[in-house]
């Protein structure tokens, strides 16, 4: 057991000593660093100033947008379909086209929306 515990020293003790002697050389070749650069002095620290806020009037209340009323029917003119507000694909239809009302958009040669397992009679 000794001798096993000797033999894993003299082997390690090796490596190390491998290791540095390899480091040593190759840091051996290498120019030495110039002096430091001298760094620049920061200016001194500014006493803070005093701020006065001034009391001013209220801003007068800007007038508010126009409310544009969107129109109660999309319609996507590249499928020619329109959406009433009833159709469950009314939220995430972007509908490029407008109507007031359904007739509009079947005057316009829209067809009204249909779910996939909604079959025409």
């Amino acid at each position: 057991m000794l001798w096993l515990f000797s033999q894993m020293f003299l082997l390690c003790a090796a490596s190390f000593g491998v290791g540095s002697l390899v480091t040593w050389l190759s840091v051996r070749g290498r120019p030495q660093p110039g002096p430091p650069k001298p760094r620049l002095a920061l200016p001194a620290p500014r006493p803070p100033e005093q701020v006065v806020i001034a009391e001013q009037p209220p801003a007068p209340a800007a007038e508010a947008p126009p409310v544009r009323k969107s129109l109660p029917v999309k319609g996507n003119s590249k499928t020619m379909v329109y959406h009433t507000p009833d159709s469950p694909y009314y939220r995430r239809t972007k509908g490029d086209m407008a109507f007031g009302s359904e007739a509009e958009a079947l005057s316009a040669g829209y067809r009204m929306w249909t779910t996939k397992g909604r079959v025409k009679a």
